[in-house]
């Protein structure tokens, strides 16, 4: 793949071992991405998330909202994706290793996104 990689935006190296390596460093802790800084996410799992959790990325507009679960898909309540929806933002909701890929590429397009990662 060639990868437009512009300054200050950050990269998946590699998901593995229940890590998720952003731009040489190691997190196995659940994080959020938004382009150009790493987060720690204060929920235990997925299926806590709130509206209230993602007021900063509708504040930012992404174009795409990654939740990526962990080794296992786990949906999360559609009224949750309802309300990101009503906002103008594409919500998507995968296993951690396909958010990771999903992530790598739509960075790679130039596209805004921003990922909440489960390891």
């Amino acid at each position: 793949m060639d990868e437009s990689r512009g300054d200050g935006m950050l990269w998946i190296d590699a998901y593995e071992n229940r890590q998720i390596h952003v731009d040489g460093v190691a997190y196995g802790e659940p994080i959020c991405l938004n382009g150009s800084a790493v987060m720690p996410i204060a929920r235990t799992a997925p299926t806590d998330l709130e509206a209230d959790d993602f007021q900063a990325a509708m504040n930012a507009h992404p174009e795409v909202i990654l939740v990526g679960t962990g080794s296992q898909q786990v949906f999360l309540p559609p009224k949750l994706i309802a309300q990101l929806g009503s906002h103008g933002i594409g919500m998507e909701v995968m296993s951690t290793a396909a958010a990771c890929r999903t992530y790598m590429i739509l960075r790679s397009e130039g596209r805004s996104v921003w990922a909440w990662l489960w390891p």
